[in-house]
C-alpha cells in the first residue's frame, strides 16, 4: 500500500468536524505540496470548504471525492442501485426504524391525550424522543471512528491519481474534494453554483465507496455516454481490469440509482465498487457503521490506472 493511503487509514479517518476536517485538509496540503500541487480552499456557507487542484477554466476532465465523514448509525445501512425497486427497497429500509417509532408514537400519544391516560402519554413522549434522538444522531450525532469505504476510499483514489499523473498531463484535469456530501450534496452544489460557466459540459467522474467489493461500478449520465469519453473510459477500463479477477460494469444513471455527488451534474459519471446479490443485484453495505473497515488497496490501484491510461488518450 503506498504511503498516502496508509497514513489515511491510521490518522485520517475522521472528517466530521470542522477540527477534523482542517487536521486532514492540513496534511492534505502537505502532500500535494511536496508533488507541486497547489490546493486552493474555496470556502462556502455553514463552513464548507470545497478543496480544489489544478485550473478548472484548462482542465479537460474533473475528478472528484468528498472527504467529509458521517455520523455513525446504530442500525445496519445497505443501499441497492441496480434498479428502481432496490433503491426504493434499501431507502425503505433506511426509514425502517424512524416509520414505526412515528407511527406508534404518535397513535399512543395521541390516545392518551383523549382519554386522559398519562401512562399512553409518557410512552408516546418517549417513542416519540426515540425517533428524534435516532434522526439526530444519523445526522448531527456520534461520529463514525471507521470510514474506509466511505469515504476514504475515494480520497485515497484521487490522492493516488494525483501522485503519479505526469506533470505534462496536470493542466487536463481538475480535481475537487467535496465537502458536506454526507448532509445533502452540499459542498458539491455550492461548487457547481459558483463554477456553472466553467464546468459547463465538461465530463466529471466522482469515486465514492470504491474499496468494499469487488464489481467496479460505473454509473453514466446521458450526456456523458453519447461523448467519446464514454468508449475510452470503457477501452481503459477493460484493458486494465481484465488482467485481474475482478469485475465492472457500466450501467445508467436513469437505471443504476447512484446517489452521490455526480448525481447534480449532467455530464458525469458516478464510481463505486459493488457486491451482488441473487435477485436483488448491486449493493453497498457496511456505511456509516463500525463495520466499515475494508480497505480493499487492489481497488484504489485499478482505478488509478483506469484513470491514468483514460487521461492519457482523451
Amino acid at each position: 500500500m503506498r504511503k498516502s493511503s496508509q497514513e489515511l487509514l491510521d490518522n485520517y479517518q475522521l472528517r466530521k468536524s470542522k477540527t477534523e476536517k482542517t487536521v486532514f485538509i492540513n496534511w492534505l496540503e502537505q502532500q500535494l505540496g511536496n508533488q507541486n500541487y497547489l490546493l486552493k480552499k474555496e470556502h462556502y456557507e455553514k463552513d464548507g470548504v470545497n478543496l480544489i487542484i489544478g485550473d478548472l477554466e484548462k482542465a479537460k476532465i474533473i475528478l472528484t471525492a468528498h472527504y467529509d465523514t458521517q455520523a455513525i448509525s446504530i442500525f445496519p445501512i445497505f443501499m441497492g442501485f441496480s434498479n428502481w425497486i432496490s433503491f426504493f427497497i434499501s431507502q425503505l429500509w433506511a426509514m425502517l426504524p424512524i416509520v414505526p417509532l412515528s407511527f406508534f408514537g404518535g397513535t399512543i400519544l395521541t390516545s392518551g391525550i383523549l382519554t386522559l391516560s398519562f401512562k399512553e402519554i409518557i410512552i408516546g413522549i418517549l417513542l416519540i424522543s426515540l425517533m428524534l434522538l435516532y434522526c439526530f444522531q444519523i445526522t448531527k450525532g456520534i461520529a463514525n471512528k471507521h470510514t474506509a469505504n466511505d469515504n476514504t476510499s475515494g480520497v485515497a483514489t484521487l490522492l493516488a491519481i494525483l501522485e503519479d499523473l505526469p506533470e505534462n498531463k496536470r493542466e487536463e484535469v481538475c480535481f475537487v474534494f467535496f465537502d458536506q456530501e454526507e448532509i445533502g450534496l452540499v459542498g458539491s452544489q455550492n461548487f457547481k453554483k459558483q463554477h456553472e460557466s466553467l464546468i459547463k459540459d465538461k465530463p466529471l467522474i466522482n469515486f465514492d465507496c470504491v474499496s468494499d467489493g469487488d464489481t467496479l461500478f460505473f454509473v453514466t449520465k446521458k450526456a456523458f455516454r453519447e461523448s467519446n469519453y464514454n468508449n475510452q473510459l470503457a477501452e481503459s477500463t477493460k484493458k486494465i481490469v481484465d488482467k485481474t479477477e475482478k469485475q465492472y460494469k457500466f450501467g445508467t444513471a436513469f437505471k443504476n440509482i447512484y446517489t452521490s455527488d455526480q448525481i447534480i451534474f449532467k455530464n458525469s459519471v458516478g464510481v463505486a465498487a459493488a457486491k451482488k446479490l441473487p435477485v436483488f443485484g448491486y449493493y453497498l453495505n457496511r456505511i456509516h457503521t463500525r463495520k466499515d473497515t475494508r480497505f480493499d488497496y487492489q481497488n484504489i490501484e485499478l482505478l488509478k490506472q483506469v484513470i491514468q491510461d483514460f487521461i492519457l488518450h482523451i
